[in-house]
């Protein structure tokens, strides 16, 4: 960091909620990349670690590795803007409708913690070309047990999207059970999706998606 002028702002929100707003030389600085933000790899880890050393120097703000939230929105200039948030080591009360939810599908349901206890709240996305294919990943889905939010848009050319939350290892792995999503698709970058959707597409569902499309197919 000698000798390097950065020009992120740091907003605490609360004592467990951080915005982070990085400008593009910042980007540069930390090697962070809107397009492999998503990324599950060693380079992105390390300049993600590097990114929250820093702003604990700046702001004393801790992100917990073992329990936390990144959501990020990228700028059309290449910055970013970041928050991360500390979850609670104990899991969160269910609403009704979500311990309902819970008896409907048998085996595995997800999004869950990992078994250290841990967990980083990630939204996956999704583009299919054909109605029939989002349909069908979205029975498979219900079947094996999904009970996290979902939200299903459609754009101008026809297209198909899906957005889904789930909790991972590390805020760059995948849940390996959306692993068979990619025989009927696309991956997409959710938050490039989230801004190209607010100017070209239209929401079909939203936040129980997976559960409204299943009962179609």
């Amino acid at each position: 960091m000698k000798g390097v002028t950065l020009c992120m702002e740091l907003i605490r929100i609360s004592d467990s909620k951080l915005k982070i707003m990085l400008t593009p030389s910042d980007m540069c600085h930390f090697e962070l990349c809107n397009d492999s933000l998503g990324d599950d790899s060693l380079k992105m880890r390390k300049a993600f670690r590097l990114l929250m050393d820093e702003v604990k120097k700046q702001s004393g703000f801790d992100a917990d590795d073992r329990h936390i939230s990144i959501q990020y929105f990228p700028s059309r200039e290449g910055g970013c803007e970041m928050f991360v948030t500390n979850l609670p080591e104990s899991p969160p009360v269910m609403s009704a409708k979500e311990e309902k939810a819970l008896t409907k599908p048998a085996g595995a349901r997800f999004p869950v913690s990992s078994k250290s206890g841990g967990g980083f709240r990630k939204d996956c996305a999704y583009r299919f070309d054909d109605l029939n294919h989002l349909l069908r990943v979205c029975k498979r889905l219900w079947k094996m047990g999904y009970v996290g939010e979902s939200g299903a848009f459609r754009d101008e050319k026809k297209q198909y999207y899906l957005i889904l939350t789930v909790l991972c290892s590390s805020p760059f792995s995948m849940p390996e059970e959306l692993s068979f999503v990619l025989e009927y698709g696309y991956w997409e970058n959710p938050s490039f999706l989230r801004l190209y959707i607010k100017e070209h597409g239209s929401l079909l569902c939203s936040p129980d998606a997976v559960e409204q499309l299943a009962r179609l197919q």
